[in-house]
């Protein structure tokens, strides 16, 4: 979700923006490509991670949008390289609640996972999985009259994956996701910056938060702390990814991404006859 600082940044052009989280979906639709998304992870035994992933987002209707998500690994352990595509990920999202006076926008979601799309080698999964979520999105400017609290928005996704084979490699598993934003637009454009400069206006310091919960398996967590730059039709963000449990693993990495909106490059003629 994009918007041009300076203004009322909006999902449906009249409210607060939420704008695209990294390691989780933001509540709102949108016309936007993220490429690339770099995702770098240590693993044990001196290994690592390398992911370039892709993401399409088109909006069918005012209400309701298409995702295509896939990416290509490199994965590096002791006993050498794997590299390949990952599974594809297809996604139907619908926005259910937009009340813009309030800085508030619920969606639903629909995933499928289609497995054996991408390479076993990298830990691709065979099998497929669907997964249904909520999404919200609230902005505390109406919620408080404090101007140094008005910048302050959460986001969050409830979701759970059920794979459709359950077995050794697949499990079904409850997916909690919260993010706490500070939009310096917002704090700018209500007279609460002080002497803070313009050329910051465009910031919005993160906070991300993943945590899965297998069945019959540890929990996972990431807790990814980071900056986004929102431009006018594009967006740069970068994240820290640290581990929460040691089932998640031991070492630090890092996220970032460069995401376009359509609509800004001319392409809603084309991006229409999807």
């Amino acid at each position: 979700m994009l918007a041009a600082p300076g203004r009322a940044a909006a999902d449906h052009d009249d409210g607060r923006e939420f704008p695209k989280t990294l390691i989780f979906d933001e509540p709102g639709i949108d016309d936007e490509i993220s490429l690339p998304t770099l995702i770098a992870m240590p693993r044990a035994s001196r290994g690592h991670d390398t992911d370039l992933d892709f993401e399409l987002d088109k909006r069918l209707t005012d209400w309701l949008s298409l995702q295509v998500n896939t990416g290509y690994t490199s994965a590096t352990r002791a006993g050498g390289t794997a590299q390949g595509w990952q599974d594809t990920d297809v996604t139907l999202k619908l926005v259910v609640l937009a009340e813009p006076a309030r800085e508030r926008l619920v969606s639903l979601s629909l995933t499928r996972e289609l497995g054996g799309s991408g390479a076993q080698r990298i830990g691709a999964a065979p099998g497929s999985a669907t997964t249904a979520a909520i999404n919200f999105g609230q902005g505390w400017a109406p919620l408080t009259g404090a101007a140094l609290l008005r910048p302050v928005a959460v986001t969050g996704s409830f979701g759970y994956q059920l794979p459709d084979r359950v077995g050794a490699t697949a499990a079904r598993q409850a997916v909690l996701s919260a993010s706490l934003q500070y939009s310096l637009d917002v704090l700018m454009a209500g007279g609460g910056a002080g002497r803070l400069p313009p050329m910051l206006r465009p910031f919005i310091p993160v906070v991300e938060c993943v945590v899965t919960e297998p069945s019959g398996a540890p929990s996972l967590g990431t807790l990814a702390p980071g900056l986004i730059y929102a431009g006018a039709g594009f967006q740069l963000a970068a994240e820290a990814l640290l581990p929460l449990t040691r089932a998640t693993g031991l070492h630090a990495g890092f996220i970032a991404q460069l995401n376009l909106s359509l609509t800004t490059f001319g392409w809603p003629a084309l991006a229409r006859t999807f």
